[in-house]
């Protein structure tokens, strides 16, 4: 099976070649020059080639990717195919969703597949173009909260909030990114991934940048969450007459201050489980802990945590604020109308 058909250029060359991906089947081994083993890879064409995998071990009846350079008749090994497990995962999480949410959860899932729409199709290739990195993830944040907020929770003020005290904190992000990243003197290498971009960008892009509108996007997914609960508190809390706006606020923003609480421990931990082998190695070495901190991998890794928890912090009180005092009537009024619509539905 071909997938697709791509350029390989020879580095410090003009000489290019043409070559195509392939799926094919391992199907045994043999002895290679010295300890070196050879997997028999079956074509799609019926031919059997003798593969290097450099040390990959390959159990026999797996499905491989190769790489076929068609002008010189030369297979390259390039990964074994893990998609089962990919799309059995992808299954089970499509069921709890719509097991556990119903019709939001469809609205949610269909939410998702636009915000991966928008990143993959529009982002990435407008940063690759060289268009501002930090601007451009601002705009592009605005879709995906328009998606996960609007299409999961209906086009309502409740949502229209939410939407308001998300991208304010996203906004105040983009600023504190901006004024970290100038003072610390950053290059942006800070693996081997970024080098690898900038290389084949011809170093175009400003890789400082493109590490500050990664960090905005980890912090986009999860602001969404605590803003809508935090209309929700409010809403519930109108149908009391006997409070008034600062008592509504006060009330709110205590809630706001345990879920806050527990969404930061939560952030923090994602990103050091995401780093966990980067955390293993440095505990290794035998540097003072505030020398470490200033190796830029690390400090981007610190910022990326302490920026994240300090824009969820931030959009408690500002969404809160929105709620009681800018938008309640209407949100009460929503809220009303909710409520006689499920009266109704019961009968």
């Amino acid at each position: 099976m071909v997938f697709l058909q791509i350029p390989v250029y020879a580095q410090g060359t003009d000489v290019s070649f043409d070559s195509t991906y392939e799926s094919a089947v391992v199907t045994g081994t043999t002895q290679g020059q010295g300890e070196n083993i050879l997997y028999v890879t079956e074509l799609p064409s019926g031919e059997t080639i003798n593969l290097d995998t450099y040390g990959e071990a390959v159990p026999i009846g797996s499905r491989v990717y190769l790489e076929h350079f068609t002008d010189q008749g030369y297979y390259n090994f390039v990964a074994v195919n893990r998609n089962k497990g990919i799309l059995i995962l992808l299954t089970v999480f499509i069921f709890c969703i719509l097991a556990l949410a119903g019709k939001k959860g469809v609205r949610s899932l269909i939410a998702l597949g636009a915000s991966m729409g928008l990143l993959f199709w529009v982002l990435v290739p407008l940063l690759v173009n060289g268009f501002d990195p930090i601007v451009t993830t601002l705009v592009f944040g605005l879709g995906v909260l328009g998606f996960s907020i609007f299409i999961t929770h209906g086009l309502n003020r409740q949502s229209l909030v939410s939407f308001i005290g998300s991208f304010s904190s996203i906004v105040i992000a983009a600023v504190l990114l901006y004024c970290v990243t100038r003072a610390a003197s950053m290059t942006g290498f800070i693996d081997d991934h970024i080098q690898y971009l900038s290389f084949a960008t011809d170093n175009t892009l400003n890789l400082v940048r493109i590490i500050s509108a990664s960090v905005l996007i980890g912090i986009l997914g999860v602001l969404d969450d605590i803003t809508i609960t935090q209309v929700a508190v409010v809403r519930e809390l109108s149908d009391n007459d006997t409070l008034s706006k600062r008592n509504i606020f006060q009330k709110s923003l205590r809630v706001g201050r345990d879920h806050v609480a527990s969404l930061v421990n939560t952030l923090v931990f994602a990103y050091l489980g995401a780093t966990l082998p980067m955390v293993m190695y440095v505990s290794l070495l035998e540097i003072p802990f505030w020398i470490l901190t200033s190796y830029e991998f690390i400090f981007v890794e610190i910022i990326r945590s302490l920026i994240g928890a300090i824009a969820l912090t931030l959009a408690v009180p500002v969404t809160t604020w929105l709620a009681t005092y800018v938008f309640i009537k209407s949100i009460r009024t929503e809220g009303e109308a909710f409520s006689t619509a499920c009266s109704h539905n019961h009968h």
